[in-house]
C-alpha cells in the first residue's frame, strides 16, 4: 500500500489548476472588470486600498498563469503579493516612504504581466476567441498598469501636485483618467499639471492606440484563420499534387 506524501498531492493540484487555467481569458476579463470595480469604489486609503492592491495582485496571478509564464516568475510575482500586507504595517510604524510602493510594484507587476499575456497571444498558430479575449485582455490591463502608475506617482512629491482640478487626487479619479486616456475620451474634467503627469498620459494614450489600431485590429480580422491568413479548417492539410 502506497502512501501519498503531502508535498506530492499540493504539486499534483498545482499541475491541475495550471492545466486548467492556461488560455481562460475569459475569466481574465471578468476578474479585470472585477478590479475596475473595486477601484473605483473602494477608497485609496486604509484597508480598502489593502484590498484594492491585493485584487490586483490575484488579478496579476491568474493572467500568468492563464500565459504560461515561466516558473520562476510566477515564484516572483506571488512573493510580491504575498508581502502587501505587510507595507501598510511599516507605513504605520513611521516608514512613510513605503506608501507610494505598493501601487508602483504592482505597475511593475501588470507591466511585467501584460506582457507575459502578449507574447502568449502572439504565440497562438490559431486566431480563436481565447486570442481575441486575451487581446481584450491586454488592453484593459494597459489601462490598469497606468492607473496604478498615476496613483504611485501622486504620492510622490516629484510630480506633485498630479492633477490640476485637485492637489489630493483619489485613487478612483486616477483609475478613471487612465481609461478616459486609453480610450482617447478626453472629457477634460480630469487633467495632468505636473511635468510627469503630462509625460505619463501622453504615453498612455500612444501605447493604447498603437496597440488598437495594430495588434487588436489585425488579430480581429484573422479570427478564424490561423497565423498566415489560412481558414483554420484547411490549416494543416496539405495540397495534393496534381497528376498530368
Amino acid at each position: 500500500m502506497t502512501v501519498e506524501v503531502p508535498s506530492t498531492r499540493v504539486a499534483t493540484v498545482h499541475d491541475r489548476w495550471l492545466a486548467w487555467s492556461r488560455d481562460r481569458f475569459g475569466w481574465l476579463l471578468a476578474l479585470l472588470v472585477a478590479n475596475y470595480i473595486i477601484l473605483m469604489i473602494l477608497p485609496g486609503e486604509g484597508i480598502s486600498g489593502l484590498i484594492g492592491a491585493l485584487a490586483v495582485g490575484i488579478t496579476a496571478l491568474f493572467a500568468l498563469d492563464c500565459s504560461a509564464a515561466p516558473r520562476r516568475l510566477r515564484i516572483v510575482a506571488r512573493t510580491m503579493v504575498a508581502v502587501i500586507p505587510i507595507l501598510p504595517v511599516l507605513y504605520l510604524v513611521g516608514l512613510h516612504s513605503v506608501r507610494a510602493s505598493i501601487p508602483l510594484s504592482m505597475a511593475a507587476m501588470l507591466a511585467v504581466t501584460t506582457f507575459v499575456v502578449l507574447r502568449h497571444l502572439l504565440g497562438h498558430e490559431k486566431v480563436d476567441s481565447a486570442t481575441l479575449l486575451a487581446a481584450i485582455d491586454t488592453y484593459v490591463l494597459l489601462g490598469l498598469v497606468f492607473a496604478e502608475m498615476f496613483y504611485a506617482f501622486s504620492l510622490m512629491s516629484l510630480a506633485s501636485p498630479f492633477l490640476a482640478q485637485t492637489s489630493i487626487p483619489e485613487r478612483s479619479d486616477l483609475v478613471y483618467l487612465s481609461y478616459v486616456t486609453l480610450t482617447t475620451v478626453g472629457f477634460g474634467d480630469l487633467t495632468p499639471l505636473s511635468k510627469v503627469a503630462r509625460t505619463l498620459v501622453i504615453t498612455e494614450a500612444l501605447f493604447g492606440q498603437v496597440f488598437l489600431v495594430t495588434a487588436v485590429a489585425r488579430i480581429v480580422s484573422l479570427f478564424g484563420q490561423d497565423r498566415r491568413g489560412t481558414p483554420a479548417q484547411d490549416a494543416g492539410v496539405a495540397e495534393e499534387p496534381k497528376t498530368s
